[in-house]
């Protein structure tokens, strides 16, 4: 038998333990090492011994339905655990007070991967070896880019909400073998290639530079997409530097960027260490003035801060910076992300359930733990590939906030023209510029109780996000909604702010 017919003849097998044998034997002949051969043989072996993946017929899989849950609930990263257990705490609330999934209830099964790399390994295995367990909602936790291998065999359900697998093309159907994965998180190229489009077309940039977390991006491939982004708008990286997770003392960095001299610094990391880094360029006296000063080298180093959602798109970067975090930081988002706006059902769920206020990012486990169980009800199985075709053929769904919809060919629920640009403003008013601008309505509603947070810069992207969410956009031009700048004597919004 060629190693393909091996591996099936395994699966097939009711002794697991020869099972387990023959499958460390097979993986020992395909180059895989002993202890990733342990290690995968737990998890493809018990899936195989329950019949692919759970009860077939879901109606005789007792009286729940268990969601297995990847994320960093400790660490450094632990803003992205809360956020994920605030959203999915509310929606299981609302769905369970729907009466669940076919008469059933929903139960969440948590597994935190810390700063470790190797716990997120480690949760994936156990989960995946839980036959009760009818999907994954991976949120953030480090080890996804180790796992993706495993995906393929277990051929699970696993909804990437803050997890990248698009931009490297390791989703589906860029890569075949991971068609049970479904992305929610804004891809690192596309939100890259907005930056980019606003630097250069919105503000005239010519030079960039790149500071990246390689503890987030094991692959190291930031760097790459953040050059090509920059090319397609002919802009030229001049410098890229690079910290860990946790560790980040820039000084010398931030000394070899001052001589280099670019426009404009994205700095791609969690929230922590953005704040690091902007906190010691304020101190070197190089924190961002304006647009202007960026540009003229006469006038020093002040380059334009831009950043990652999951860095400058949090509102802690700017609690933990204070003063050091400058009104027009620059963030990638997405208009479904905008959860102050009343028509998103998150907001009002938080509130109802937990007494609390979303702070960005809670549409997005929600709509991941939905569209599962939406697949679940579609099939009426939990067979792993009838629910991966079920989520397929879903069409357009609506729960947490904007519509989105995955298909046969298409396994990202983001396009290009839901991408937004966000801006760092201040309750205590706007920046002092010439001509002047104003607050958005979010600053007279309860998303004013931090005294700084990342809100929509409406502008850049108004035409795209009309086609892609007009209802929400007409929402957010009528009612102000968003920093909107100065404006045209014919209303459309104008490029002449000087901060953004």
């Amino acid at each position: 038998m060629h190693p393909d017919q091996e591996r099936d003849f395994v699966e097939r097998q009711v002794n697991k333990d020869i099972s387990r044998r023959t499958f460390i034997e097979w993986a020992g002949k395909a180059g895989i090492g002993s202890a990733a051969a342990m290690s995968l043989s737990g998890a493809v072996l018990a899936a195989c011994g329950s019949g692919g993946g759970g009860s077939k017929n879901i109606a005789g899989a007792g009286d729940t339905i268990k969601v297995g849950v990847i994320a960093p609930f400790s660490g450094i990263g632990a803003f992205i655990g809360t956020v994920t257990t605030n959203s999915l705490s509310a929606a299981v609330q609302e769905l369970n007070s729907r009466g669940g999934v076919l008469g059933k209830k929903i139960a969440l099964v948590n597994r935190d991967t810390g700063i470790d790399p190797v716990n997120g390994v480690k949760a994936y295995n156990e989960l995946a070896g839980d036959p009760s367990i009818v999907g994954i909602l991976w949120c953030g936790g480090l080890g996804f880019e180790q796992t993706q291998e495993q995906f393929a065999r277990d051929k699970l359900p696993v909804m990437a909400v803050f997890n990248d697998a698009w931009s490297d093309k390791r989703l589906y159907p860029d890569d075949p073998a991971q068609r049970s994965v479904f992305q929610f998180l804004i891809p690192t190229r596309m939100a890259m290639d907005t930056l980019s489009q606003y630097a250069a077309n919105d503000r005239g940039y010519k030079t960039a530079a790149l500071v990246n977390d390689v503890v987030v991006d094991p692959r190291t491939e930031n760097q790459g997409f953040f050059n090509a982004s920059l090319a397609k708008v002919g802009m030229k990286s001049v410098g890229y530097e690079t910290y860990q997770l946790g560790n980040s003392d820039f000084g010398p960095a931030l000394q070899r960027l001052k001589a280099a001299r670019p426009d404009m610094v994205a700095i791609f990391g969690l929230s922590g260490d953005t704040a690091n880094f902007v906190i010691q360029i304020d101190q070197l006296g190089s924190a961002y003035i304006d647009t202007p000063t960026a540009k003229d080298p006469t006038k020093g180093w002040h380059p334009h801060i831009f950043g990652s959602p999951g860095g400058t798109g949090d509102h802690s970067w700017a609690d933990l910076a204070k003063d050091s975090a400058k009104p027009g930081t620059i963030t990638a988002w997405h208009v479904g992300g905008l959860v102050y706006l009343p028509e998103f059902a998150i907001g009002g769920w938080m509130k109802k359930y937990l007494d609390k206020l979303p702070t960005g990012g809670e549409e997005s486990p929600a709509d991941g733990l939905y569209t599962l169980l939406k697949g679940v009800e579609k099939a009426g199985t939990t067979d792993r590939l009838r629910l991966t075709q079920a989520i397929e053929n879903l069409g357009s769904l609506k729960f947490a906030s904007t519509t989105y919809s995955f298909t046969q060919r298409r396994h990202l629920s983001k396009t290009p023209d839901d991408m937004i640009v966000v801006t760092l403003e201040r309750k205590s008013g706007p920046a002092t510029t010439d001509p002047p601008y104003h607050l958005g309505h979010e600053w007279s509603t309860d998303f004013a109780r931090y005294p700084a947070g990342p809100t929509q810069l409406v502008r850049p992207t108004l035409d795209a996000n009309k086609r892609a969410q007009p209802d929400v956009m007409k929402t957010v031009l009528t009612q102000g909604w968003g920093t909107q700048c100065t404006k045209n004597p014919d209303g459309t919004l104008s490029k002449e702010c000087k901060i953004h």
